[in-house]
C-alpha cells in the first residue's frame, strides 16, 4: 500500500484535481518502488500522512518532507541541499507529457527555498502538485 500511495512523487506531482494522468513505464514503477520503501523506513513517516499529501493535504510534518528530499535526491531531482535540477526532473516524466508545460512549471518551482534541504525539495513538491495538470498514474 504504501508503495502505491506515494508514486507520483517521480515527478514531483501529486494532487486532487486530476486533469489528465500519463503512466510510468514498468522500469519506472519497479525504480519508484524501491526508492519508495527506502524512502519511507528512513523517513518514518506515517501512511496517513502519505495519503493526505496525495490528496493535496500537505502536512507540516518534518518525516513527509524527509521523505520527499530522500525520494528526489535518488531520483536526482534535487542534490544534497534541496536545489532542483530541472533537466533531471524532466528526464523522469514520461514521454506523453508535454515537456514544455513541464520546464515553464519546474522553473517556477527551483525558485522556493525553505529551512532546509528538506523543506526547500517539499516546498518544490508542492509547487508542482499545484501547477501541474498531468499527473502520475499506476
Amino acid at each position: 500500500m504504501k508503495s502505491i500511495v506515494f508514486l507520483c512523487l517521480v515527478v514531483a506531482a501529486a494532487g486532487m484535481d486530476m486533469h489528465h494522468g500519463v503512466h510510468l513505464s514498468e522500469s519506472q514503477k519497479e525504480k519508484a518502488n524501491q526508492y519508495i520503501m527506502e524512502c519511507v523506513k528512513q523517513s518514518g513517516v506515517h501512511t496517513d500522512v502519505l495519503v493526505n499529501a496525495k490528496k493535496g493535504q500537505y502536512a507540516d510534518d518534518e518525516a513527509l518532507k524527509k521523505f520527499t528530499l530522500c525520494f528526489f535526491q535518488k531520483s536526482g531531482i534535487v542534490d544534497q541541499t534541496g536545489k532542483l535540477n530541472v533537466d533531471a526532473a524532466l528526464s523522469k516524466l514520461p514521454e506523453s507529457v508535454n515537456k514544455h508545460d513541464a520546464t515553464k512549471l519546474l522553473e517556477e518551482c527551483k525558485n522556493k527555498t525553505g529551512k532546509d534541504a528538506a523543506d526547500t525539495a517539499f516546498e518544490i513538491f508542492k509547487c508542482y502538485s499545484k501547477g501541474t495538470k498531468t499527473h502520475i498514474l499506476l
